[in-house]
This record gives structure tokens, sequence and C-alpha cells, in this order.
């Protein structure tokens, strides 16, 4: 635990990551008033218009999770010294995963809970927010494994904005089970993104195990 909250105290010392929380928060915002502004005009907004401001948003979380993996790799080879100081690797990236919950569970839930439109209610908040935590985690465990922040937001943002629309847009069956059908059926695709989740999670200890710092 003292592992964790180190890593956590880490993190909360990023500006970079303020301000992304900030930005994504802002963008959900204004969003959300321009899906509300527009249902309450009676233009038609698709089957998924609920979800309509998360699609967009979850983009920041992505992005999220790839500043937080990727910053001790970026500022000075700072990971050396994390390493040095926690040398057993499997505690600490599961030390890293819990701050980074922790850190984004808050912002998850102002995000989720301001991205409710009207006609919704609050059923859809407490699902987006673990949703969009776990999103967080999985673009860090894929960040972990990359080790540099645009090739990594490049791949995370492919295949949540390029893939996998593409992929459904084709009524591929495979589309189901890719990370981000939560936010599209949350009944149904939890699995997937959780399993999603655990996979990078995974990959990111054995890679961070095995590999020299």
């Amino acid at each position: 635990m003292n592992t964790a909250r180190a890593e956590l105290r880490k993190l909360l010392t990023l500006p970079s990551l303020r301000r992304t929380a900030l930005l994504t928060w802002a963008a959900t915002v204004l969003l959300t008033y321009a899906y509300a502004s527009a249902e309450s005009h009676g233009e038609p907004l698709g089957d998924d218009a609920a979800l309509a401001p998360l699609g967009y948003t979850q983009a920041g979380f992505l992005v999220l999770g790839v500043l937080a993996a990727t910053s001790e790799y970026q500022e000075g080879d700072q990971i050396r010294t994390t390493v040095l100081a926690m040398p057993r690797r499997l505690p600490l990236q599961v030390a890293k995963a819990l701050a980074l919950a922790a850190l984004t569970l808050p912002v998850a839930a102002a995000t989720a809970a301001t991205s409710t439109l009207p006609a919704d209610g609050a059923t859809w908040t407490p699902a987006a927010t673990a949703y969009l935590t776990l999103t967080t985690v999985l673009a860090a465990a894929v960040a972990t494994v990359v080790r540099s922040a645009v090739p990594a937001a490049i791949l995370l943002l492919g295949l949540y904005f390029v893939a996998g629309p593409l992929l459904r847009a084709g009524s591929t069956a495979s589309a189901a089970y890719l990370p981000d059908t939560a936010a599209l059926d949350p009944s149904h695709g939890a699995v997937a993104t959780i399993a999603w989740t655990l996979a990078a999670l995974t990959l990111a200890a054995l890679t961070f195990r095995y590999r020299d710092a």
C-alpha cells in the first residue's frame, strides 16, 4: 500500500494529467449541452445518442492513461529511479495500476454524471464510471508495453475511433468483442472491456518484469 500511495502522489504532481482531466471534463460538458439541445429540438440523434458524449470524451481517458504510464520514460528516464527504489517489478506494476485507478475514479464519476442526458436518468453513471476507469487502466497498460506516448496514443485512438467503427459498420461479428463495447452496450459489453483490461495488464506486467527499464 505504501508503494501505491507513492505512485498516487507521483501522478498527482503531473501537470499534464491535471490538464487532460480538466479538458476532458470540459469537453464532456460542451458535448452534453450540444446533444441535449438537439434532443430538446426533436432532432434525431441515433440509437446510441445517450452515450454519444462519452463516446467522444473517452479519448481523453485514453490519453490520460497513456500520459500516466509514459511520463517516467519521457522525463529524464525516471523509471530507473523508480525501479531502484522498488526492485520488485510485479508488485510495482500492480501499485501503478491501483494508483491510476484511484486517480481516475473521481474524474470518471464527474465526467459520467456530466454526460447524462435528461432522458437517460442516472442509471448509466456507475457503469460509465467503471468503464472510463477501466479504459484508462487499459490505456496505461498498452503504453507501458509501447513506452512512448505518441505511438501508444495513435494505436489506442485508432482502435477505438477507426477500427471499431469500421468493424461495426461492416456488421463484423468480432466487433462485439472490442474493448469499447461497453460504451455502446453496457449490459453485454462489460465482460469484453474487463477481459481486454486484464489481458493488457498481464502483458504489461510481463513486459515490465522481463525487459530492461
